[in-house]
């Protein structure tokens, strides 16, 4: 059983939207939705919210009644129309306990926000294809992250990027964003990076599209299993 305050809050965050109708009526499976939800069956609190394809319209606020479920461990909007809003600030600080972030494919746009930095507990985080108007400049990419060392998964395709020490990261995804230059350890142009040598634990690699040219060797990522480099020059 779930709480009947964040019960509201669900049907209120669900209701503060429109449906696209013509979007369902295309997708039938999309809408109506089951309830999406899942509660811990020992406190009652909403731990898990998705709502991904659920051909919602409308934009998220920082007055939201999302933000009144702060046990929330896993959160998928994914494949909606925020219609060019931007991720509310407060995401970062009213959702504390995230282990799981998916905003793909749902048309936020403007600067990532800073307090995304605060869900330390985040192992997955996917904010790619949102029609390449999410920026991460400033803060750069190296701030922005700096408190996520639990991440595992991230997916960052289409995002405007202007690495930090992400120990466990074990998939990295940059198709399409831009960068131009070498392939190198040290510096990507328009990346703040480090040092990718610094990902032990990583696994997939993926640059493809973007305009990297005279690839070295990775051998210092001796973890690493998958390596796309196709469509560079």
């Amino acid at each position: 059983m779930c709480h009947d305050h964040e019960k509201s809050a669900l049907l209120q965050f669900k209701d503060s939207f429109i449906i696209d109708r013509i979007a369902s009526a295309e997708d039938p499976a999309a809408y109506p939705k089951s309830e999406g939800w899942k509660c811990d069956g020992i406190t009652g609190h909403v731990i898990s919210l998705d709502l991904s394809s659920s051909c919602l319209s409308g934009s998220i606020n920082s007055s939201s009644p999302l933000f009144q479920l702060p046990h929330l461990r896993s959160l998928n909007l994914a494949e909606n129309d925020f219609n060019s809003s931007s991720i509310p600030s407060v995401l970062g600080h009213l959702l504390p306990n995230l282990t799981h972030l998916n905003l793909s494919y749902s048309r936020f746009s403007g600067p990532i926000p800073s307090s995304i930095s605060n869900l330390s507990k985040l192992s997955s985080l996917d904010l790619s294809h949102n029609y390449g108007s999410l920026e991460l400049r400033n803060p750069d990419f190296k701030t922005i992250l700096r408190n996520l060392g639990n991440l595992q998964v991230l997916h960052l395709d289409l995002v405007d990027i202007s690495l930090s020490e992400l120990k466990n990261l074990e998939v990295f995804d940059l198709r399409y964003n831009k960068l131009s230059g070498p392939v190198e350890f040290h510096e990507l142009q328009g990346m703040a990076v480090r040092s990718l040598s610094e990902l032990k634990n990583l696994e997939v690699l993926d640059l493809r599209y973007n305009k990297l040219s005279s690839p070295v060797e990775f051998h210092e990522l001796q973890k690493l299993y998958y390596l796309h480099l196709s469509g560079n020059f």
